[in-house]
């Protein structure tokens, strides 16, 4: 039923009864579409032969009389000419008749760039796809194509064929786009995105498009749980890379990506002096996790929990948890490192929420404990700390004034929630109490 399997002979546009084109060799001609001769006319007297004319130029051909005209030429029917589509484009445009054969003239015409690897296939192909998406969903188009088959069989063609073509056309249709994405994936990847976008971007219902997508990648992502048993990381990370550059958005590969991020992250984690490498790949994840799911998406299933322990290693290393030694408040040597501190506190923070609100029942995974403790104890008695340094900052500072003091009251009474938790801190708080006090004198 495409371009390249209508049920009509082979090259041929398939016309409705009493619209066939007439053959070229018996196509009328009116005088003024005669071609004009290439020499004299018979029985012209010699001196007006050799005279000079200054009459009108040579007519040109005359415009096909309709677009099944527009389909000859050199004697032979094309599948599509520009004078035929310009045609039909002129048509009812609610016709399925001129839908059907703009259809079939734009995919004709699409491949044929498309094997000259012309950009301007895509124009067509587009038109096309969405001509037949058109067609997919008008009975009207189908009950003639009923009538046709019939005819065609010269019998009754029973209804579940016709149901069953129907089903099958828009596969048959994206299936090649699907083809082609894979085959130039690594020697055109730019084409091959094209052709992916051909198959998202078409008109065809989502369960539809989505099959046609999850075929594309179907084989690898079956193999991803296994290369990641075996420790290909690299390898499989890249593959998906490349494939996602095709389909940015397709929740099987983000995934398969996380899955297998995570996995060597928590490999990589295992080893000394591998800090550097392991914030390298996360990065390299998130980047291309970002690019395919913007925040504002809402994710489900196993994707929304591989999300979330995403955010869980970002939370990690927001807060300088991804390395051996864990970030201390008595590093911290000056009021600016302190609230570089309380940012990078801050931003793990809202990394853990945004996990929760993906996963709610993350505190249960026991591949996410370290977080669940991060939020419960580590980031609350960090930031009390870093207020309690700041406080001290400010309370050892020469020529404070009441803004000053003020300020650091606000800052121990912040800490001193989280104190009573804390035997170290809750000294600490009480030792700057008495500075202030001494201070406000």
């Amino acid at each position: 039923m495409t371009a390249r399997s209508e049920p009509t002979t082979a090259g041929r546009e398939p016309t409705t009864a009493g619209r066939e084109p007439t053959p070229a060799a018996s196509m009328p001609t009116t005088p003024a579409q005669r071609p004009t001769p290439l020499g004299p006319e018979p029985g012209t007297p010699a001196a007006e032969q050799e005279r000079p004319r200054s009459g009108p130029a040579p007519v040109l051909p005359a415009e096909p009389a309709s677009a099944y005209e527009a389909l000859w030429q050199d004697g032979e029917l094309q599948p599509w000419t520009p004078a035929a589509i310009r045609l039909w484009e002129q048509e009812d445009g609610d016709d399925v008749e001129v839908v059907h054969h703009l259809a079939i003239a734009h995919h004709a015409r699409a491949y044929d760039l498309e094997a000259a690897h012309d950009d301007a296939a895509f124009a067509h192909f587009e038109k096309a796809l969405r001509h037949w998406a058109t067609l997919c969903g008008e009975p009207e188009f189908w009950r003639r194509m009923h009538e046709r088959l019939d005819e065609a069989m010269g019998a009754p063609v029973p209804d579940a064929i016709v149901a069953e073509v129907r089903t099958r056309l828009p596969y048959d249709l994206l299936e090649p786009h699907v083809t082609l994405a894979a085959r130039l994936r690594l020697t055109d990847p730019g084409r091959a995105r094209r052709h992916v976008r051909l198959v998202t971007g078409s008109a065809f219902p989502d369960a539809i498009v989505a099959e046609a997508r999850d075929g594309l990648v179907r084989d690898l992502l079956d193999g991803v749980p296994a290369a990641v048993a075996e420790g290909r990381f690299a390898e499989t990370i890249d593959v998906l890379e490349s494939w996602l550059l095709l389909d940015p958005d397709h929740h099987g590969l983000l995934h398969a990506l996380l899955l297998t991020g995570r996995s060597w992250i928590e490999r990589l984690r295992e080893q000394p002096y591998a800090q550097r490498r392991t914030e390298e790949l996360l990065d390299r994840v998130d980047a291309l996790v970002r690019t395919g799911l913007p925040r504002s998406a809402a994710p489900g299933g196993e994707l929304a929990k591989e999300l979330a322990r995403h955010e869980c290693l970002l939370a990690l290393r927001a807060f300088g948890a991804l390395g051996a030694v864990r970030p201390s408040p008595d590093a911290l040597g000056s009021p600016s490192e302190v609230e570089q501190a309380r940012h990078r506190g801050r931003r793990a923070a809202r990394h853990v929420d945004r996990a929760l609100e993906l996963y709610p029942e993350l505190g249960e995974d026991p591949r996410c404990t370290e977080v669940t403790e991060l939020r419960n104890e580590g980031l609350p008695r960090f930031l009390a700390w870093l207020d309690a340094v700041e406080a001290q900052f400010l309370l050892t500072a020469f020529g404070i004034g009441d803004r000053e003091l003020s300020r650091a009251r606000l800052l121990l009474d912040a800490a001193g929630t989280y104190a009573a938790a804390d035997p170290g801190l809750e000294e600490f708080v009480r030792s700057l109490e008495n500075l202030l006090s001494l201070r406000q004198v």
